[in-house]
C-alpha cells in the first residue's frame, strides 16, 4: 500500500510540472505574439532614433562651434582693431518708415548679484531702447525715452566693445561684437535722442 502511494505521488509531481511547463509556454507564446506585430513599429522607432542620435550630434557641433567663435571675438586679443572680420551691416535710420533705427544682438549684463551677460536682440524704435529674449517675445523696455539718457563707451571693464546707456534711474551695461558695432549703436542712440528733441521740444520743456 505504502509503495502504491509513493509511486501515485510520483505522477502527481509530474503532471503538475507538466502543467506549470504548459503555462510557461503559453505566456512566452502570447508575449512573443504581441511582440511579433509590435515589431515593423519598432524597427521605425529604430531608424528614427538612429536619425535624431546624428541629427543631435550635428546640433551639437554647430553650437559648439558658434560658441567657440563668440567667445574668440569676445575675449581673444588676436583680432585686431581694424575689424576686418566683421561683415555685419552697421547703418542706422533714424527717418526709417517702420521707426526702428537700429537693431541687433548684443550683450546685456544683469543688474543681479551675478553680473551675468546675456545675448539679446536689441532695437532702438519710438525713442525708446528695448530687447526680446526671442524673435517672438514682448518687447522689454530699458530705457522709456532717450531723451533723458546719455550714452558713452566702457574702456575700464573686463570685455571688449563695451558702452553704457545712462538714464536718471538706472544704467545698462551692452557689449557688442566689435567695435565698429560699438562706434554704430551709441552714434544711434545719439541721433535718436536728437531726432526726439526736434520730434517734440516744446512738450519735453513743458513737463
Amino acid at each position: 500500500q505504502i509503495n502504491v502511494l509513493q509511486a501515485k505521488k510520483k505522477f502527481e509531481i509530474l503532471d503538475a510540472m507538466l502543467s506549470f511547463m504548459h503555462a510557461q509556454f503559453t505566456f512566452f507564446q502570447q508575449g512573443y505574439s504581441l511582440l511579433h506585430e509590435l515589431d515593423p513599429y519598432m524597427k521605425k522607432l529604430a531608424t528614427e532614433l538612429d536619425q535624431l542620435v546624428i541629427d543631435s550630434a550635428v546640433e551639437k557641433r554647430e553650437m559648439e562651434h558658434k560658441h567657440a567663435l563668440i567667445q574668440q571675438r569676445v575675449t581673444s586679443p588676436l583680432f585686431s582693431q581694424d575689424f576686418s572680420y566683421d561683415d555685419s551691416k552697421v547703418e542706422f535710420n533714424v527717418d526709417a518708415p517702420n521707426g526702428v533705427v537700429m537693431e541687433g544682438y548684443l550683450f546685456k549684463r544683469a543688474s543681479n548679484a551675478f553680473k551675468t551677460w546675456n545675448r539679446r536682440w536689441f532695437s532702438i524704435q519710438n525713442s525708446q531702447l528695448v530687447y526680446q529674449k526671442k524673435l517672438k517675445d514682448v518687447l522689454t523696455v530699458v530705457v522709456e525715452d532717450l531723451r533723458l539718457c546719455t550714452v558713452k563707451p566702457c574702456e575700464d571693464i573686463e570685455r571688449r566693445f563695451c558702452f553704457e546707456v545712462v538714464s536718471p534711474t538706472k544704467s545698462c551695461m551692452l557689449q557688442a561684437d566689435s567695435e565698429k558695432l560699438r562706434q554704430a549703436w551709441i552714434q544711434a542712440v545719439q541721433a535718436s535722442i536728437a531726432s526726439a528733441y526736434r520730434e517734440s521740444p516744446d512738450s519735453y520743456y513743458i513737463e
